[in-house]
């Protein structure tokens, strides 16, 4: 069943929702010692959800259903369909649907669209939806049609002014005609093996002429994304932590294209500075960002090394340029030991002074035993 979207029309959300702002409670004031609630707040992950909190005295919690969405930050326009009753933090809005008719597919197809035009009509431009979401921000649906193929107009204008009536049963159907498998995993909890941080070493990120480091850094090469045509050729990668940095597919531009599989380092733009992704398939980067290359890199030992990484992310919390550093960048990571116990050492020196080599097929075996990690397929 294929979305055919030239036909759509122009829907505004507060027609369609009730939207009022959220609690804008503080999750680092809240008590947690009875976690029962979920708490909301501006993230990208996880439906919106950043932990449980205690009930709050004199507080009813939201009901399940109702969608919520950041309103502003790096995560501006995260939609969710809250599954369980739930708080929420500072600039979170909370939405009912107005129409029995508005089913959870339907919010849930709903929600997919408010996260998009959040990032084509606000995000890209610096706007937050604080002012926007309760009186211009709309979205584009398909509409009900009469016999004669012409638009059903309702009277009351319920929906919006010209009369239009969302197709309620076409979005039902297409959100069940969708086929997906449910996720399992063979791993259990708590099988994976145990960090003895105690142990690790340290590792300078960036190898040079002058001194031994992980990786192999280079920098992207698309100094302005406003000349990179739409298209489906290969993703444009930009300053940003979720969506894997992606912020959209274009046009092939060889000239720029930066060779994938391996790591993104984030040197620069509000809110992203200092994390890290993994980055599989060739693509065009902004930039503002670098990669890492090096031969044991592995997915899942890439996957690793992100975590570690984006540790130390609070760091460039107050204006400091990434790149500026990241010869000086540090992270402590396992090592390779000899039968009897003591550290392997390379003559080489290749990823550190002393010798030391990180484990990279412990760091690959510990994010394989995690739930899900069979789930994985590594790139060689």
């Amino acid at each position: 069943m294929s979305l055919k979207t030239e036909n759509w029309k122009t829907f505004y959300l507060k027609d369609l929702y009730t939207i009022k702002m959220g609690n804008k409670f503080d999750k680092n004031k809240m008590t947690d010692e009875e976690p029962q609630v979920n708490f909301v707040s501006r993230v990208s992950y996880n439906n919106g959800v950043d932990g449980k909190v205690d009930f709050v005295e004199n507080v009813i919690p939201y009901r399940a259903g109702l969608l919520t969405v950041a309103l502003g930050g790096s995560y501006l326009g995260s939609c969710f369909v809250q599954e369980e009753p739930f708080y929420t933090g500072q600039n979170v809005a909370v939405m009912e649907a107005k129409a029995k008719e508005m089913t959870h597919s339907i919010n849930l197809f709903i929600s997919s669209l408010v996260r998009y035009e959040s990032k084509i009509k606000y995000y890209a431009f610096g706007r937050e939806l604080n002012t926007h979401i309760n009186r211009d921000f709309n979205i584009k649906l398909p509409i009900l049609y009469k016999e004669d193929e012409t638009p059903f107009i309702d009277e009351t204008h319920k929906y919006s002014e010209e009369g239009y009536v969302p197709d309620w049963n076409y979005i039902e159907n297409y959100m069940m005609s969708l086929h997906y498998k449910s996720l399992t995993t063979k791993n259990k909890a708590n099988q994976n093996a145990k960090l003895d941080i105690q142990n690790w070493k340290d590792f300078k990120i960036s190898r040079t002429r002058q001194q031994a480091g992980l990786f192999e850094i280079e920098n992207c090469k698309c100094g302005n994304a406003g000349n990179l045509e739409d298209g489906t050729d290969i993703n444009y990668i930009g300053a940003k932590k979720t969506d894997n940095g992606v912020m959209r597919s274009v046009s092939l531009e060889p000239e720029l294209v930066t060779k994938g599989h391996g790591i993104i380092f984030i040197c620069d733009g509000e809110g992203s500075c200092g994390y890290t992704n993994y980055i599989e398939s060739d693509f065009i980067g902004s930039t503002t960002i670098s990669i890492g290359y090096d031969d044991a890199l592995t997915k899942s030992n890439a996957l690793f090394l992100v975590t570690v990484l984006d540790l130390d992310k609070y760091k460039y919390s107050h204006g400091r340029k990434y790149r500026v550093h990241i010869d000086e960048i540090i992270v402590k990571l396992p090592i390779l030991h000899n039968e009897d116990g003591t550290p392997f050492t390379d003559e080489t020196h290749k990823y550190s002074e002393e010798g030391f080599v990180p484990d990279w097929k412990f760091m690959e075996n510990y994010i394989k035993s995690l739930p899900y990690g069979d789930k994985l397929e590594d790139v060689v």
